[in-house]
């Protein structure tokens, strides 16, 4: 019999290799000499760099960047030759907020600032692609993080600079100027 383990990450609890691990562990006791292969996978969220890191190869860089609440976290991207794999949820994923905080008033400020860190992190690596895992976001901006981390700058009708977080782009009609 062949047995083929291919779980997601378990939010929060097992890594996606940890859980196909566990998975197989349980089908080999029940089922001695079955070939049980494991391949985890990744919906773009938590664990989408690893996943992608045991199928390609390549690097993981890891690097410090601004956490979806504004506090530093350590956010990861793989490099497979001139593609980087961001993986959004390292930067700015809901593990990053802690239970009592996961409420409207402090989603509306998240923000997606980290992501565009690795994205620039990359870009300085000299990769030319990038695909970005969007699984796992705890926040609410729409890329507006990412973009100001960019250099760009998302206004209010005005010409303002808005503050952090998706409730800001509520007040806005104007598309994102560029800084300098």
């Amino acid at each position: 019999m062949r047995i083929v383990v291919a779980p997601d990450s378990f939010g929060g609890t097992l890594s996606a290799r940890e859980a196909a691990e566990a998975i197989a562990a349980g089908w080999r006791r029940g089922v001695p000499g079955a070939d049980v292969a494991i391949v985890p996978l990744a919906d773009g969220g938590t664990g989408f760099a690893e996943v992608l890191h045991t199928a390609l190869g390549g690097t993981v860089h890891e690097l410090t960047v601004t956490g979806p609440l504004g506090d530093p976290v350590t956010g990861s991207w793989l490099q497979v030759g001139d593609t980087a794999y961001l993986e959004c949820a390292s930067a700015c994923g809901l593990h990053h907020v802690p239970r009592e905080d996961r409420v409207p008033g402090v989603a509306r400020t998240a923000t997606t600032h980290g992501v565009g860190e690795l994205l620039a992190a990359a870009r300085d690596a000299g990769v030319t692609t990038a695909v970005v895992g969007l699984g796992g976001s705890a926040t609410t901006d729409g890329g507006a993080g990412l973009l100001a981390a960019l250099g760009a700058v998302p206004v209010d009708d005005d010409g303002l600079p808005l503050p952090p977080g998706g409730a800001a782009l509520s007040v806005s009609t104007a598309p994102p100027s560029w800084a300098g």
